[in-house]
């Protein structure tokens, strides 16, 4: 049988391992550092005067679970004199076995006791510690873990608008936020009690009051930086045999609006496809108001709304041929963009992609949430 390849990041692994250093662990799912982790907790009991000393958090209650029983499992097979073949079992058990030698030397009795070992989810570290600061918690009881939390969030959102007239320091956003969802308080305790379900998500910015990511110009730089490329995505979805005709056409309506106030006004003199600058945005929607309907599917049929007004209307023979001319290649341009599918959603998604700026007024609002 031929030997095992060494593991690439074997230097890397072992380094992890020195219980005088601390490391952060990156790797994808199935690489070991679950491994890894176990082999470092071993290391670790072989050094210390009581196993509670360490402390390993995880997220869930199976996946602590699951630890504990490495744990357990590796403790047990150290009480074996055979040692296994070289490598990750074999380093394993030898870490295990210097964890039982410490265990025996304190008469910690941990595969009699293995509740000592602190293998725990963040929610049971946080209770622990709770309970040990009752008057600093200022928990009234013990405190106990809740699996569905959403009547807490709701408790909380009404406990903060309950400060709309106490006159404290977010008084005045909150009767910001009451009167931008007009007066609906039963709304605005709903929004916030989903805001706090989503925590993960905005708390480290709130935390740091002077950071970056809260300044004005910062996230309408965001703003911004989504919109273009969203823009830019848009152009590279063109079909480039149809841009000469999609130009002319696009012209041709933005001169016979019956009103410059349509999208399609933007298309003026356009002789270029517009690009991913925010200055393109707008004719990006002038071509999405000529080509699709409100619906966001191509358009069937046409008329003076998207500038090809009716040969009827004219008196003038010339210009009535001119006008229908327009009408059927405008007609011939849709039909030949039907498969283009992914030029129809990139145009159609365009309309529901947010402005790159706040307006004062929102941005007063952002404030308030913040």
């Amino acid at each position: 049988m031929s030997e095992a390849q060494p593991i690439a990041d074997a230097a890397a692994r072992t380094r992890a391992l020195d219980p005088t250093a601390s490391f952060i662990v990156q790797a994808p799912a199935g690489s070991g550092k679950t491994g890894l982790l176990g082999q470092r907790f071993l290391v670790l009991l072989a050094g210390v005067m009581a196993p509670e000393e360490i402390v390993a958090i995880s997220f869930t209650r199976k996946a602590a679970g699951e630890m504990r029983q490495r744990i357990v499992q590796a403790l047990e097979s150290a009480r074996s004199d055979l040692p296994p073949e070289p490598g990750h079992a074999r380093d394993t058990w030898e870490f295990a076995r210097r964890a039982l030698a410490r265990d025996t030397e304190l008469g910690w009795q941990l595969l009699e006791n293995p509740a000592r070992l602190r293998i725990l989810t963040i929610d049971s570290l946080c209770t622990t510690l709770a309970r040990q600061m009752p008057i600093l918690s200022r928990f009234g009881a013990l405190p106990s873990i809740a699996e569905d939390p959403a009547s807490l969030y709701l408790e909380a959102a009404r406990n903060t608008i309950a400060e709309l007239e106490s006159g404290s320091g977010w008084s005045e956003a909150i009767a910001h936020l009451a009167t931008h969802l007009d007066n609906r308080l039963d709304k605005l305790q709903g929004l916030i009690s989903i805001m706090l379900a989503r925590r993960d998500q905005w708390l480290r910015h709130i935390a740091h009051p002077a950071h970056p990511g809260l300044e004005r110009e910062t996230l309408e730089a965001a703003l911004a930086h989504l919109t273009t490329d969203a823009l830019a995505e848009l152009a590279q979805q063109v079909p480039k045999a149809s841009a000469p005709e999609l130009l002319a056409l696009a012209g041709f309506a933005a001169g016979h609006l019956q009103t410059s106030e349509s999208p399609i006004a933007a298309c003026r003199g356009l002789r270029d496809l517009p690009g991913s600058q925010l200055s393109d945005r707008r004719t990006w929607e002038g071509l999405a108001e000529l080509l699709l309907t409100k619906e966001g599917t191509w358009r069937k049929s046409l008329n003076k709304n998207q500038g090809f007004p009716a040969p009827g209307s004219t008196g003038d023979p010339a210009e009535k041929e001119h006008l229908a001319a327009m009408k059927e290649r405008m007609s011939a341009l849709l039909a030949s963009l039907q498969g283009a599918q992914a030029f129809r959603e990139y145009l159609d998604s365009l309309r529901g992609l947010q402005p790159h700026h706040y307006a004062d007024e929102e941005w007063q609002t952002l404030q308030a949430l913040l």
